[in-house]
């Protein structure tokens, strides 16, 4: 239980998969105003139009009055589907929802904003904490929308934090990976030492916390570091078993067909993508939060644990289904 003079943090979507693991983190350091989200739809396609539709929504007042008193907000709120494909949902929950957001926060005089976004924001280039953004997914379009309509409607206020793939027993993208580790289509690209960017929740719910906390102002971008996790090394403590390694020749010349289906097909092309980080890995850049001195609290070893309670988990569906 936080001090009765620590500050006062609202979260939006407290009660979601990150949300939970923010609040988590948060509890002990600041007196905290959990939020429910509206759901919202958008036909908004530009940062403007996100923001003009922001300025005039009635939640956008409910939001302000809700976050009076409020020292920090965190956005972490928004649908979390890699391959959705309704683009109004999406840009509702994860651009205009944002937006609505940040413009409350300055009616409401909050000092500082943490919007939770994505790495997926980037695509396939190298990750880092610029501008620069290549979506390939609607749902990554609409979390790039989502960025853009922030910085614009914030006076500097807002960090975009970009957390890379997050993972939790309890998420089905997580249970998904562990059933493909554990399967024979479990294959990395020689050497298998390559990084790819995947996290923890527990560590996204404390590298938000820092953000919200740090003395020093954090820059407008902030990508979660990479925490240690490479091709083989994530399928094996997945499936409890190496993966395939097969010729870096061949795996790209896999990837190039799935990715030629990809312009025909938007799910063969999301496919493709997962493919691609999990065969080939994805480089990233040095984060600020690792220049600040922050450090992810759960290490290698929650990893393997994670990796032991999906193992449990999928023998025991497996068993009630008599498989």
């Amino acid at each position: 239980m936080a001090e009765p003079s620590a500050p006062v943090v609202a979260i939006l979507g407290a009660s979601g998969f990150v949300g939970t693991a923010v609040a988590a983190a948060l509890q002990a350091h600041a007196r905290l105003v959990p939020l429910s989200a509206p759901r919202l739809g958008s036909d908004a396609t530009t940062p403007a139009a996100v923001l003009a539709q922001a300025r005039i929504h009635p939640e956008t007042e409910r939001l302000a009055a809700a976050l009076a008193g409020c020292d920090a907000f965190v956005n972490a709120a928004g649908i979390a589907d890699a391959a959705g494909a309704d683009r109004e949902a999406l840009a509702g929950a994860n651009a205009l929802l944002a937006c609505m957001a940040v413009v409350a926060c300055r009616q409401a005089d909050v000092a500082r904003i943490v919007h939770v976004s994505s790495a997926a924001v980037q695509g396939a280039r190298p990750l880092d904490e610029s501008e620069d953004m290549a979506p390939f997914s609607h749902y990554s379009w609409s979390k790039a929308l989502g960025e853009r309509a922030v910085a614009d409607a914030s006076d500097g206020r807002a960090v975009r934090y970009r957390p890379t793939s997050v993972h939790g027993a309890d998420r089905a993208m997580t249970r998904r990976l562990a059933r493909l580790a554990r399967s024979p289509w479990a294959v990395v690209a020689a050497p298998g030492t390559q990084p790819t960017p995947q996290v923890l929740a527990a560590n996204v719910g404390d590298a938000v916390r820092f953000l919200v906390l740090a003395d020093q102002p954090p820059p407008g971008v902030v990508l979660h570091p990479w925490e240690g996790i490479t091709t083989s090394r994530l399928l094996s403590v997945l499936g409890g078993r190496e993966p395939r390694v097969v010729p870096l020749r061949l795996a790209r010349s896999a990837l190039a067909l799935g990715n030629a289906g990809g312009r025909l097909s938007r799910r063969a092309r999301i496919d493709a993508r997962r493919a691609e980080m999990l065969m080939l890995g994805q480089a990233q850049g040095t984060s600020w939060l690792t220049q600040a001195g922050w450090v992810p609290p759960v290490g290698p070893v929650g990893w393997e644990a994670l990796g032991r309670q999906l193992a449990a988990d999928l023998d025991a569906e497996a068993a009630a289904h008599g498989r």
